[in-house]
């Protein structure tokens, strides 16, 4: 039987492609849409006269649909009269007809591509939504456009406001060429480490001065110098509060690598970074006794501080812009200080009271202008002030940071230091008035603090954390989940019975203890951002904290430190996977990855003067890395430097009891690296199955702290599990 052709069927790929798919490759693209072109013209317009009032929206509505229809017009009568032109010029309708639905391609929508490919994309403001709902600070859901569109990603993190972005613009232009450390500002002050650009002068100012007023013209300082009570102890008085597990020094093995030197710190002593690689540059010589430079290299000056037990927690002193600067350091309560007989199951919810201390250290700086914010190796480090208490140990120190001009107060013999909040184990949230005596500057003071400036507890639980909000005003966590506000201005009317004074807001966040609190200060005071054991990271605006509030993606082990990011406006915290992450506070549910951690992290520092960041790890590695150029740039490498790896190990033969002081190992040297943030790339697996290392608790990195001040602000203090503090300058 013989079919004919016609009616034989075509093979699929035979079939003419659809039009559609095939030819209008823009197809349903917003920003390329007729439509959406007359808006994008009509927005720049309303963005020129928005200043003024002569500009009239509705007025320009109807000049736009006027001419869209006169082109209509005129297309549809150029359609009928002509059809399409050949190649010779003549009209044939019915050709060209008959042609496109064989095999041609439209010419229309293919030169309308090509033009619309050279256009500029042009940044453009969201139109209002037609449902009468507002949005703000956050791009619409309902109009997101398609995905990988540079300038939305950059609304999502910082908003669409006009002074948000000219903020973002001006740190990305100031710090985000910096890769890992920071550095010092050029003469122009159009590079380097520069105050908060979202902070300017005139603001910061203001707060200076009448920020304070209460505390200078208001009575503040009679009143919490009145509050305050001390008496001075002598040394061997004192020594109680600092007795570590063991009174023999510290043995340390530091200097270049493969020639180390030994050296024994003795408690409250220090050391300088330098005199290892002067001993170990002294012992290499040559056959002619000549000293071998080829392998010899200039060191940074530094400073090593023992401490006596492991620092818990590290501040440096705000508001001090001139050649000395002030180091808070408190330390762990030693295991064989413990006489009570039982064990506590609890320690987080239990109050305890013992001996303990806070160590003020100064530091001084070069005297020549051009070298003013290095340190002065010709300057030992002072300890100037022991605080001694019977509150237990300090597990939260923070000084006020907002800024303040020191004023003497009429007693010329003491030097103001500033207004240091901490949270002691005892449960008690206290502020104390730290002044130290003018008339002995190389000496050290030992005081013993019977009754704080300022005194709280919330009721029926124990305080965990504490920042500043304002220099009157205290966000405390609780360990019950709540959040307790309080202010120590005005004062509380005086009573004769000795009770508390209450919050003013007390209200709960968790369902678990509070680990971390973090202000936004200064681009958005009123949000908070809290962590807990429970998992969840959250976004609290104190302006109504019950129902304006967003929660992070859970996390198994969250993260123990939290703190804010100005240049990045975002939270930044070391996560379980050994990552560094970023929350930003307009898309709080979605973090980004910026860095990975040779470990997990456990402590945490973000400069105020710069956007570098420092990060103390369980291993015993610090390492420095700048988060803004992956945040900005989700495309570039991550690059972060070690600055050194402190390493413990316990002497052989003896058991591990807790009174051997053991031997350290501090290496240095290392070069940047770039650290991958992919998964899998951090941890190591082992027959399959992902292996994790545990440290001794003598040999992590506990703490960390950057300097406050634009003449300092690479400089930066580290805490070690063993006793030891480290203080270098790390600004290039």
């Amino acid at each position: 039987m013989q079919v004919s052709p016609e009616t034989v069927r075509k093979s699929g790929r035979a079939r003419q492609p659809n039009r559609k798919y095939a030819n209008e490759t823009f197809t349903g693209l917003e920003a390329l849409d007729s439509a959406s072109e007359h808006e994008v013209e009509l927005w720049q317009q309303a963005e020129q006269h928005s200043d003024s009032d002569e500009f009239d929206e509705e007025q320009a509505l109807e000049e736009a649909n006027a001419e869209d229809e006169e082109e209509d017009v005129v297309s549809s009568a150029g359609s009928d009269a002509s059809g399409m032109l050949t190649p010779n010029g003549h009209s044939d309708s019915a050709a060209s007809d008959a042609d496109m639905d064989i095999d041609s391609t439209p010419e229309t929508p293919g030169l309308r591509a090509q033009s619309i490919r050279n256009r500029p994309y042009v940044l453009k403001r969201r139109p209002k939504r037609s449902d009468g709902i507002h949005v703000r600070g956050i791009t619409d859901p309902v109009q997101i456009p398609p995905k990988g569109v540079k300038p939305d990603y950059i609304y999502s993190l910082f908003g669409d406001a006009t002074q948000d972005l000219v903020h973002m613009a001006r740190s990305r232009d100031q710090w985000c060429h910096e890769a890992t450390l920071p550095r010092r500002p050029n003469k122009t002050g159009t590079e380097g480490m520069h105050h908060s650009f979202s902070h300017p002068e005139e603001k910061r100012q203001f707060e200076a001065t009448r920020g304070w007023e209460w505390y200078y013209d208001h009575g503040g300082h009679q009143h919490l110098s009145k509050s305050q009570a001390s008496v001075s102890l002598g040394a061997d008085e004192a020594f109680t509060h600092l007795t570590p597990s063991s009174d023999s020094p510290r043995t340390i093995f530091m200097g270049p690598y493969g020639r180390q030197v030994r050296f024994d710190l003795p408690i409250l002593k220090f050391l300088a970074l330098s005199e290892a690689w002067e001993q170990a540059h002294s012992l290499n010589v040559t056959e002619n006794n000549a000293p071998d430079r080829s392998k010899s290299r200039k060191r940074q000056d530094g400073w090593l501080l023992n401490v006596g037990r492991g620092a818990r927690c590290i501040e440096w002193a705000p508001n001090h812009a001139g050649d000395t600067q002030y180091l808070a350091v408190s330390t762990f309560r030693p295991k064989s200080n413990d006489t009570s007989g039982q064990p506590i199951f609890s320690p987080a919810f239990t109050a305890q009271s013992f001996p303990a201390s806070i160590q003020i250290w100064s530091f001084s700086s070069t005297e020549a202008p051009e070298r003013r914010s290095l340190l002065d190796p010709d300057l030992s480090p002072c300890l100037r002030l022991v605080i001694c208490t019977d509150w237990g140990d300090a597990k939260h120190l923070r000084w006020c940071p907002m800024p303040r001009n020191l004023r003497k107060d009429g007693q010329e013999a003491r030097i103001p230091i500033g207004l240091l909040a901490g949270v002691w184990s005892d449960g008690y949230v206290r502020v104390l008035d730290v002044h130290l005596d003018q008339c002995e500057a190389q000496r050290t003071s030992f005081v013993k603090l019977t009754n704080a400036a300022f005194t709280a507890k919330p009721p029926s639980t124990l305080c965990t954390c504490v920042i500043w909000l304002s220099p009157t005003d205290l966000a405390v966590g609780c360990a019950n989940g709540y959040l307790a506000l309080w202010s120590i201005y005005p004062f509380p009317a005086p009573s004769s019975s000795a009770s508390l004074p209450s919050p003013y807001l007390y209200t709960p966040l968790h369902d678990s203890y509070i680990s971390s609190l973090s202000s936004a200060y200064p681009v958005l005071p009123h949000l908070l951002a809290s962590t807990s054991p429970s998992g969840h990271l959250r976004l609290t605006s104190l302006l109504a904290p019950q129902t304006d509030y967003v929660l992070a993606p859970r996390l198994r082990h969250p993260p123990s430190h939290i703190h804010f990011s100005e240049p990045c406006q975002a939270f930044i915290a070391a996560d379980e996977a050994e990552t560094l992450r970023l929350w930003p506070i307009r898309r709080f549910f979605g973090p980004i990855t910026v860095a990975r951690c040779p470990s997990q992290g456990l402590a945490l520092g973000v400069g105020r003067v710069h956007g570098s960041v420092i990060v103390g790890c369980e291993d015993g590695t610090v390492c420095v890395t700048s988060p803004m150029r992956k945040f900005l740039f989700p495309k570039l490498t991550s690059w972060q430097y070690p600055v050194f790896k402190h390493e413990f190990a316990r002497r052989g033969g003896q058991e591990g009891d807790g009174s051997e002081r053991g031997r350290i190992r501090i290496t240095e040297g290392y070069k940047a690296q770039e650290a991958p943030v992919l998964r899998g790339t951090g941890k190591r697996a082992v027959e399959g199955m992902v292996v994790a290392t545990i440290y001794e608790d003598e040999g992590q990195v506990r703490c960390v702290s950057w300097g406050t001040e634009l003449n300092v602000g690479g400089w930066v203090a580290v805490g070690m599990g063993s006793g030891l503090v480290r203080v270098e300058d790390l600004a290039i």
